[in-house]
Formats: structure tokens, C-alpha cells, sequence
């Protein structure tokens, strides 16, 4: 009769960083204790309300969907070690107000998550806890990047409320 495979030690860093990894991508899609994630904010959002805006110089749907993505790239770059800098022109994009407009701009959202979930998967407990940037630790990046979610899908949750009351 084999022996049982002794099970690994899973320590307390590894513990918090599949913790981390499950927040981040849950909060993403379905939200937390503090609302709906940025998957149900989304949802069914259709062209013109992507586009739509209050006011002139404020931001609509499309364009934050592509500010979150900016930093979600910026997060992951960060936490994978490689060089970044923050650009102002990448940070807060035009998108074409247009159907494919719409579709690329939500399709580059998706990808620059799932970018920083294959990021956060590969990261060691160790990497976590270094300083990733200036005072700045891996933990901080990888929690606050799901904080920046939460606030922007409360953002878009606002925006649609605005869209669908315009005309009472």
C-alpha cells in the first residue's frame, strides 16, 4: 500500500498571497463587501452609454475602462519587476466613440487584468513583501490595484444611473 503524499506546508505569506490573488480577481469580476466588482458594472453597457458623459470635460464609461487598464499594467509591470513610467497621455486615453471603439477599449481592460492575474499567480510569498518601488511594497500594489476596482466601477455605477435618468 503506497504511502500518502505528505502534504506541503503552505506558510503564512503564501497563505495571504492566495488570498490576494482570489480578491483581486473576484473583486474584479463580481465586487465585494462594498459593492459590485468592475464585471458587473460592465455589463451590458452598450455603445452610447460608454460614451456618454455629463458634462463636457468629464470622463464616460469607454475612458475609464482604459485608465483602469493603464494601471493594471502599471501594477503589473511593477510587481513583475520590469521598468515603468508613468505617462499622462496613456493614463487618461480618448477612445473612439464608436461601436469597435467601445469593444476594443473593454476588450483592453479584460486582457490588462488578465495580464496581472498571470502576474500575481507566478508572484512568490517572498516578492510580496519586498519594497517593489520606493517605500512601496508588492502587497500594496496588489491590494490597492483591486481598491482602484472598487472605485472606479462605483464611478461607472453612477455614470450608467446618470445615462439612463438624462431625459425625465
Amino acid at each position: 500500500m503506497a504511502k500518502p503524499k505528505a502534504k506541503r506546508r503552505i506558510s503564512e505569506k503564501d497563505d495571504v498571497l492566495a488570498w490576494i490573488v482570489r480578491r483581486s480577481d473576484g473583486t474584479y469580476r463580481r465586487g465585494n463587501w462594498s459593492g459590485p466588482g468592475v464585471g458587473k458594472a460592465l455589463k451590458d453597457v452598450d455603445p452610447d452609454e460608454a460614451h456618454w458623459r455629463p458634462q463636457h470635460d468629464q470622463h464616460n464609461i469607454a475612458e475609464l475602462a482604459l485608465h483602469m487598464a493603464y494601471w493594471k499594467d502599471a501594477a503589473t509591470a511593477i510587481l513583475a519587476g520590469q521598468r515603468w513610467k508613468y505617462d499622462d497621455a496613456q493614463n487618461w486615453r480618448t477612445v473612439p466613440e464608436t461601436a469597435e471603439g467601445w469593444v476594443q477599449a473593454r476588450a483592453e481592460l479584460d486582457r490588462a487584468h488578465a495580464r496581472l492575474m498571470k502576474v500575481l499567480r507566478a508572484l512568490s510569498s517572498d516578492r510580496l513583501m519586498q519594497r517593489v518601488r520606493r517605500s512601496i511594497r508588492g502587497i500594496d500594489f496588489a491590494v490597492d490595484i483591486a481598491t482602484h476596482d472598487t472605485y472606479h466601477s462605483a464611478q461607472i455605477f453612477v455614470l450608467r444611473r446618470l445615462y439612463g435618468g438624462r431625459h425625465t
